[in-house]
């Protein structure tokens, strides 16, 4: 699973998400988005308030800021089966 978290109004978020999405499209990797502006997000908007875009991988930052689809792509097809 991934998780992208994003926020209102962040140009580097929208370029990321067009990435993430192709990517795990492709893969069959689901993707939950988490705006970290909304009032249920307070910890990871603490958390990431000036680093977003932030993609998780299974639990785990893979990428702040920017998002590198061959690395994705590589990390999603070395990823253990469920």
């Amino acid at each position: 699973m991934l998780t992208f978290f994003t926020k209102p109004e962040c140009s580097l978020c929208d370029a990321a998400w067009f990435v993430v999405q192709k990517v795990a499209s492709a893969q069959g990797v689901p993707v939950e988005k988490v705006d970290i502006s909304q009032p249920q997000a307070e910890a990871w908007r603490q958390r990431y308030a000036e680093h977003i875009p932030v993609v998780h991988l299974d639990g785990v930052e893979i990428f702040r800021h920017r998002v590198d689809e061959r690395k994705l792509r590589k990390m999603l097809a070395n990823r253990p089966s469920d």
